[in-house]
């Protein structure tokens, strides 16, 4: 039997010139709140999905929900927002990655001894990038709101700092902090009425702003996520005595998906049943299918593309074992989705994955080392009676989560610091 078919959750902070508290008629308790996150009309990331779910929940209680985010110049967008979550598209041309697969082709075509420094190049052009991106964000944001900030009560920023800290001059605002940020942005970050954070994010920053961190922790859709049957092995002639590895996420080398290609290349000649499944996209995808060029052509390893929300689950419970060989990781979505669905993980040791690992749901290895995920792997696939008892662990340690848990923590800060902190 496979796991997917196992049977069976500082100091006072100042804010200055708010206009008076604007209250819904429909409801003494009903809220307007405004999202402002870059891409969450254009990326599957484990952000903008918390956020997507998060505020679904949100609206259900009877809130009224705007967001903010970057579209094409047309003002379209890829990936619609859910019921309840107006959009508010923000035209133009933006990339928080852009040239990012251009630098990993031509680092795929130099010596090996060049890969270190330029890797280092690559990472310095990037968060360059991602500072530009932020900072037009931030413009644009300004620009189209510098009216309408008296609508809304409450603003929720993503990740980006220097916005959250510009409009909470103006509106009390919420900054959610997707990872770690070092001890130097305490200052700007005590500009902010809320700060939050969940995973290592929450344990590193915590540090340093002790309770001026708040927990938020993420959610999980337990009608979607669950043990099911799955059609995927058939689809993709694959045998129910095959020993299935997936991996699920954005194909970066934050992600560490490289470290997984070359440690799957030397399992494959040592394990003949071996078989693996990429879900998703990214800026490495074209080395990895070039790495994994012929394991493609003989059919060990499937490209599944970027799949929806929705279909996941199935995706999940084809696999034996879930793979997130990340470089770092806050608190990855993809393990807690494919841990509700009975699948147990193979981990990097770094971050939040550590904290995934206190349940006994998952092992794991040497983050950097894809001979050490290899070995680790090997043992693993020979030990079915440990892979079954550790799916079962994994489909119990997620029982407490719930989208709508979160959100009435959530309508419980907000309303709190409004009434109390307010007057």
């Amino acid at each position: 039997m496979r796991p997917g078919y196992v049977a069976v959750d500082d100091g006072p902070l100042q804010f200055l010139c708010f206009a008076p508290l604007r209250i819904s008629p429909e409801s003494a308790d009903a809220m307007r709140i405004l999202i402002l996150q870059s891409q969450l009309g254009t990326l599957l990331g484990g952000g903008e999905t918390f956020t997507r779910n998060l505020f679904q929940a949100f609206s259900a209680r009877g809130h009224e929900v705007e967001a903010a985010f970057f579209a094409d110049r047309s003002g379209s967008y890829p990936i619609p927002l859910p019921p309840g979550l107006k959009p508010t598209p923000i035209p133009g041309w933006w990339s928080r990655r852009a040239g990012q697969s251009v630098l990993s082709a031509i680092g795929r075509r130099l010596p090996q001894r060049f890969n270190g420094p330029w890797n280092d190049f690559q990472e310095r052009v990037s968060w360059r990038t991602v500072r530009w991106y932020n900072q037009s964000f931030q413009r644009r944001v300004e620009n189209l709101f510098h009216h309408r900030w008296n609508d809304f009560d409450f603003i929720y920023v993503h990740g980006n700092r220097a916005l959250a800290a510009r409009v909470a001059v103006i509106r009390p605002t919420m900054l959610r902090l997707p990872g770690p940020v070092p001890p130097s942005t305490e200052p700007l970050l005590r500009k902010v009425q809320l700060v939050c954070a969940n995973g290592d994010a929450l344990l590193q920053i915590r540090k340093f702003m002790g309770d001026g961190v708040i927990d938020l922790p993420t959610g999980l859709d337990r009608d979607l996520f669950k043990p099911q049957s799955s059609s995927v092995r058939d689809q993709l002639n694959w045998r129910e005595t095959d020993f299935v590895l997936g991996y699920v996420g954005r194909f970066t080398k934050l992600k560490g998906v490289d470290l997984l290609a070359r440690a799957f290349k030397g399992l494959s000649e040592k394990l003949p049943n071996i078989r693996l499944v990429m879900v998703g996209h990214g800026e490495e995808e074209k080395n990895l299918q070039a790495e994994l060029g012929q394991e493609i052509k003989t059919g060990r390893v499937h490209f599944a593309g970027g799949l929806s929300h929705s279909s996941l689950a199935e995706w999940y419970c084809a696999m034996d074992l879930l793979v997130m060989p990340s470089r770092y990781e806050n608190f990855s979505n993809a393990v807690l989705e494919g841990m509700a669905c009975g699948i147990p993980f193979l981990a990097s040791d770094v971050g939040g994955n550590r904290i995934y690992a206190r349940s006994g749901a998952g092992w794991l290895f040497e983050g950097g080392s894809p001979e050490a995920l290899a070995r680790q792997v090997e043992v693993i696939a020979g030990n079915r009676e440990e892979l079954l008892r550790r799916a079962r662990v994994a489909l119990d340690s997620t029982r407490e989560y719930s989208w709508e848990r979160r959100a009435y923590q959530l309508e419980t800060l907000i309303q709190g610091f409004l009434q109390n902190g307010h007057d």
